[in-house]
């Protein structure tokens, strides 16, 4: 425990404390969006899947399909 107690942590000075949690919101923000576009994306692909499959059970993916 005296150990612990001589550790010296270094503290930033709050503008720099302020700079850091900025950059913190603004990352956060950010993963948040590409979160969102992430699962739009993957709803997407999972409607195509659907989509795709239910041409190809009913023969609409044929090569002389619409000839």
């Amino acid at each position: 425990m005296d150990e612990l107690r001589n550790v010296q942590v270094p503290v930033p000075s709050p503008e720099e404390q302020q700079r850091i949690a900025l950059k913190i919101d603004t990352l956060y923000a950010e993963t948040q969006r590409l979160q969102s576009i992430y699962q739009q994306k993957l709803a997407a692909l999972g409607e195509l899947k659907k989509s795709l499959l239910h041409r190809a059970f009913n023969g609409e993916l044929t090569k002389d399909n619409g000839q």
